[in-house]
C-alpha cells in the first residue's frame, strides 16, 4: 500500500484537531467492540455448563477483565457476564454514533472549506495568468472535481477508521494469543502485495479520468457559448457526436476502475479466510496452544480481517479519487501562485489625471504589445483608442483598469503608482461595458444592482440608473417590471436592450471611469446611434475611455489616440489626428465617413 502520510498531512492541514478526534473515536469503537467480544468466551463456557468455573487465565493477557469484575466483588456468573457484555456494546453504540455524527459534520466542514478556498483563490487570480489558463480545468476543478475530492475524503476517513479498528483488534489478538497473531499478521501483509499492482493501475486510471473530465468540461462550456452558431449551422449534430465520444471514453475509464474494484472485492475475503485456515492448522499441529485463546484471537482477527477488507476497498476507492485530490492541490497552488499583487493605499475618488510614463507590456516577455507609451488622461474627459486589430487598444485599457501591470515604465493615478494602490479599491470605481454585454440569468434588479439589498435608497438609484440608460420605459412595460428574469445572457432582450442594462449597472455602481470596449459595434446602425447618444449624454460626468472600430462613434471624443503596432502614432482631436495620422485617415476613408 502506498505511503498514506502525505495525504494524512494534507487532510490534517484542512481539518486540524478534528482529524485526531475521528481517529480517537474509531479506536474507541474498536476497543469497546473487542472488549465486548472477549466476554463471549466465558459466556460460551457458562452456557454449556452453568455451574462451570470460569478461569480468567483462559483469556490470556485479557484476563484482567474477569479479574477486574472479581475485584469489585462480582462473581463470574451468567448474569454478570451478559450484563458486562451488554454494557460494553451500549458504550460501543454511543461511540459509533459520535464517530458517525462527527464524520458527517467534518465532511461538510471540509467540502465548504475547499469550495470557499477555491472561490477566494479564483477571485484573487491574476488576470495575466487567467488569459492563458485552461477554462475547462477551472470549470471542472470548481464543480465536478470538488465533489470527487469529497468522495476522496470519505474514502480516506473510512481508511483511517478501519485502520484504527484493525490495529485495535490486532492488539487485542496479540494479547490473547501472540503466536497466532504473528502468523495471521504475516499472512495479511503477504496478501496485500498481491493487490499492489491493482492499486497502481487504479491510480493511473484516476489521473487519466481527471484529465478527460477537464477536457470534457471545456468542450461543454464551448457548446453552451456557441449554441446559437452550432444550431444555426447544423454543426450541433457533429459536435454532439464529438461530445458523445468523449463521454464514452470517460465511462470506459470508469468501467476499468470498477472492474479492478470488483476483482479486489471478489477475491479478498476468500484469500483472507484461506490464510486463517492455514494458520489455525499450523497453530494446532505444529506450535500448539490453548484452544480457547486461539478461538478468542480468531474472533479478534475475523473482526480485524473485516476491517482490513473494508480498508483495502476504501483504499482502492480512494485511489480512484486520488487524481482529483492531486489536481485540487495543484490547481489551488496554481491559483495562489498567481495571486494578484496589491498595494496598501486605498483609492477613494479620481481627482486629477492618469499618467502613463514610458509604459511597455508583453505577455511572454519577448513580443511587445505596448511599446513605450506616454499618455495623460484627464478627469472627466472622453478619450478614444483606435487602431487596427492587434495594435494594443484592449491591452492598454486592461492596464488602465488595473487588470495588468506594466513590465516597464510607470502608470500613475493622481500621482500615485498604480502598483501602490489596493487595485480592488480602484476597480470599484470603474465601469466596464463590452461588445457582448454581461447579463446574468437573473432579474433586472439583480443585474443592475448586482444583488444589492432592496431598500428605498437602492430603489431610487436603480430607477435613476434605468432613466439615464434610457431603458426605464421598457422595464416598466414588462409584466414583472424589475423582477423580470432576463434568461441566459439576456436571451429575451435585443442587443440594444442588453447594452442599456449593462450601462445602467455601471451607472448604479457610481463610478469615476467608464470603459467602452467596442460597446456599440455589435448593434445595428439605428440602435448604435441611439446608444451613442446615451453615451454622449454622459460626457463630462465620467472619465470615459472608448475602444472603437466604428469611427463614427468617436467624433465627439475630446481626444483620439491612434495606436499602431503597440506605439502611439498620433494624439489629438478627431480632426487633428485625421490630418496628422495616415493610418487614421485611411481607416476613416475605408469606412466612408
Amino acid at each position: 500500500m502506498k505511503n498514506p502520510i502525505p495525504n494524512l498531512t494534507y487532510f490534517y492541514g484542512q481539518l486540524g484537531y478534528r482529524l485526531v478526534i475521528l481517529i480517537f473515536t474509531s479506536i474507541l469503537v474498536g476497543l469497546l467492540d473487542g472488549l465486548g467480544i472477549t466476554m463471549f468466551l466465558p459466556l460460551l463456557e457458562l452456557v454449556s455448563d452453568s455451574s462451570a468455573h470460569v478461569s480468567p487465565e483462559k483469556l490470556g493477557n485479557l484476563s484482567f477483565l474477569l479479574r477486574g469484575l472479581q475485584s469489585f466483588g462480582f462473581g463470574l456468573t451468567l448474569n454478570v457476564v451478559l450484563l458486562t457484555m451488554f454494557v460494553f456494546f451500549i458504550f460501543k453504540g454511543l461511540a459509533t454514533f459520535a464517530e458517525r455524527y462527527m464524520r458527517v459534520v467534518y465532511q461538510q466542514y471540509f467540502i465548504a472549506k475547499i469550495r470557499l478556498t477555491y472561490l477566494d483563490a479564483l477571485r484573487d487570480y491574476d488576470f495575466r495568468a487567467f488569459v492563458t489558463a485552461d477554462a475547462g480545468l477551472i470549470q471542472n476543478s470548481i464543480t465536478g472535481e470538488v465533489e470527487r475530492v469529497m468522495q476522496a475524503f470519505r474514502s480516506y476517513g473510512t481508511i483511517l477508521q478501519q485502520l484504527a479498528m484493525m490495529l485495535t483488534y490486532l492488539g487485542l489478538a496479540f494479547m490473547a494469543s501472540p503466536e497466532f497473531a504473528v502468523l495471521i499478521a504475516v499472512g495479511g501483509v503477504l496478501s496485500n502485495f498481491l493487490f499492489s499492482l491493482l492499486y497502481k493501475k487504479t491510480k493511473v486510471l484516476s489521473s487519466e479520468l481527471v484529465q478527460r473530465n477537464h477536457t470534457f468540461q471545456g468542450y461543454v462550456i464551448q457548446a453552451v457559448s456557441f449554441f446559437k452558431y452550432l444550431k444555426a449551422t447544423a454543426y450541433n449534430e457533429e459536435y454532439t457526436d464529438f461530445l458523445k465520444r468523449n463521454v464514452i471514453d470517460i465511462e470506459k475509464t470508469n468501467k476499468k476502475m470498477g472492474v479492478l474494484n470488483s476483482i479486489m472485492l471478489g477475491f479478498r475475503e476468500p484469500l483472507m479466510i484461506g490464510i486463517v485456515v492455514v494458520v489455525i492448522l499450523v497453530q494446532i499441529y505444529f506450535i500448539g496452544g490453548a484452544l480457547g485463546t486461539i478461538i478468542l484471537s480468531l474472533l479478534f482477527f475475523y473482526r480485524g480481517l473485516t476491517s482490513l477488507t473494508a480498508l483495502q476497498t476504501a483504499y482502492n476507492q480512494f485511489l480512484g479519487f486520488s487524481g482529483s485530490l492531486e489536481n485540487m492541490s495543484s490547481f489551488t497552488n496554481e491559483l495562489k501562485r498567481h495571486t494578484t499583487l496589491i498595494g496598501n493605499k486605498r483609492f477613494i475618488q479620481f481627482r486629477s489625471k492618469i499618467i502613463l510614463d514610458n509604459v511597455s507590456f508583453s505577455y511572454d516577455g519577448i513580443n511587445l504589445i505596448l511599446n513605450k507609451i506616454d499618455l495623460v488622461i484627464y478627469r472627466n474627459e472622453t478619450l478614444a483608442l483606435v487602431g487596427e486589430s492587434g495594435s494594443g487598444k484592449t491591452t492598454l485599457a486592461n492596464l488602465l483598469c488595473g487588470l495588468l501591470k506594466p513590465d516597464s515604465g510607470q502608470l500613475l493615478v493622481d500621482g500615485e503608482n498604480i502598483v501602490d494602490y489596493d487595485v480592488r479599491t480602484l476597480q470599484k470605481r470603474i465601469g466596464y461595458i463590452t461588445q457582448d454585454p454581461v447579463i446574468f440569468d437573473d432579474t433586472v434588479w439583480n443585474n443592475v444592482t448586482f444583488w444589492a439589498e432592496k431598500n428605498s435608497k437602492n430603489s431610487l438609484k436603480f430607477y435613476d440608473s434605468l432613466k439615464k440608460a434610457h431603458i426605464i420605459d421598457f422595464i416598466d412595460g414588462l409584466s414583472s417590471k424589475g423582477e423580470t428574469r432576463l434568461g441566459n445572457n439576456g436571451i429575451t432582450l435585443s442587443g440594444g436592450q442588453r447594452q442599456r442594462i449593462s450601462i445602467a449597472r455601471e451607472l448604479f455602481k457610481e463610478v469615476d471611469f467608464l470603459f467602452m470596449d467596442e460597446a456599440t459595434s455589435a448593434l445595428d446602425s439605428e440602435t448604435e446611434r441611439s446608444i451613442q447618444n446615451n453615451i454622449d449624454e454622459l460626457k463630462g460626468q465620467f472619465t470615459i475611455v472608448m475602444i472603437a472600430h466604428r469611427l463614427s462613434t468617436i467624433r465627439n471624443a475630446n481626444r483620439v489616440v491612434v495606436l499602431n503596432q503597440g506605439s502611439i502614432e498620433s494624439i489629438g482631436t478627431y480632426d487633428e489626428v485625421y490630418g496628422t495620422s495616415k493610418l487614421f485617415k485611411n481607416m476613416v476613408e475605408l469606412q466612408e465617413i
